[in-house]
């Protein structure tokens, strides 16, 4: 098959009208022109240049192929630049997986915003707590809670963009009905909403003065819904162990106030993760980094 390299060897050497001064345009040597026009007058089965002492000229069949070489060196040249463009501006589909709850609280309110600095970009995001495999379901990156699992393959990389903080809240009248436990002990005598999404939330790690303790929540009431479990405890009629981006608000308003303050879950670091490629492509590197400096002045903290 003939090479574009090829192409390009042969075109330079009918511009400049012999080998040397094309290897010198080229940065390559003469011996390297002479032997890539053979093998490509070889491949195609016939003379590209008539060969004199005095001179170097095109044949019938040279001049044909010059004619359609430099138009396949044209819309190369052009799909590369319109390529090398693209991937400098952000545009086309953007497909986001993310984690139910942050994605509709966190992720979605963003994306506007996103849209609005990139005009050209599209946003189709996903919500799933399922782990969605980024190549065979052609997602550019997904939102991840709790660490980079699966990255043990190098064909995905991660990158750290915020980290949540779990702790017990309540409503004001559930306080006031039932009373505040005193221990984590305590919480067997309470209605307790508890997560359990997969692996995740059987048991929390939780942090009171530097001291971690295991504890498993009451399974009374499960759901696999951070965003149920919050409803659950605005109910009124429950106590509930939720991230902190989700109840910060509540809690300035005074619809929520704190269980054993003393008590949270040590932080859980939040990913974009994306498939490791030599040339990230624009729209995904903007989107990452837009999440990132968005996500950098949210103070989640209560």
């Amino acid at each position: 098959m003939v090479s574009l390299k090829a192409i390009r060897v042969f075109a330079e050497v009918a511009q400049q009208g012999g080998f040397s001064a094309a290897g010198r345009a080229l940065n390559i040597s003469p011996p390297s022109v002479t032997r890539i026009i053979s093998e490509l007058e070889a491949e195609l089965g016939v003379r590209l240049f008539n060969r004199s002492t005095r001179a170097l000229t095109l044949t019938e069949e040279g001049e044909r192929f010059l004619r359609g070489g430099r138009t396949v060196i044209d819309e190369v040249d052009t799909l590369t630049n319109d390529i090398r463009q693209r991937n400098r501006q952000p545009r086309g589909r953007l497909r986001v997986s993310s984690v139910i709850a942050f994605g509709q609280e966190v992720i979605a309110p963003l994306v506007p915003g996103f849209m609005d600095q990139y005009p050209e970009v599209e946003v189709e995001l996903d919500l799933s707590n399922r782990k969605v495999d980024l190549i065979e379901e052609h997602f550019d990156l997904a939102i991840r809670i709790g660490g980079p699992e699966g990255l043990d393959t190098s064909s995905l990389k991660a990158r750290k963009i915020f980290s949540q903080t779990l702790f017990f809240v309540a409503t004001p009248e559930y306080v006031q009905q039932k009373g505040q436990p005193r221990t984590l002990n305590e919480l067997a005598d309470h209605r307790v909403v508890k997560q359990i999404s997969g692996a995740w939330g059987r048991t929390n790690r939780l942090n009171r003065e530097d001291e971690v303790v295991e504890f498993s929540l009451p399974e009374r009431y499960v759901v696999n819904s951070p965003n149920a479990a919050r409803n659950a405890v605005l109910s009124q009629l429950a106590i509930g162990l939720l991230a902190d981006y989700l109840v910060k608000d509540l809690i300035a308003a005074g619809k929520l106030e704190r269980i054993l303050p003393e008590y949270a879950t040590l932080e859980q670091a939040i990913y974009a993760v994306f498939v490791h490629r030599n040339y990230m492509p624009a729209k995904t590197r903007a989107f990452i980094d837009f999440l990132a400096a968005k996500l950098s002045n949210l103070d989640s903290k209560v």
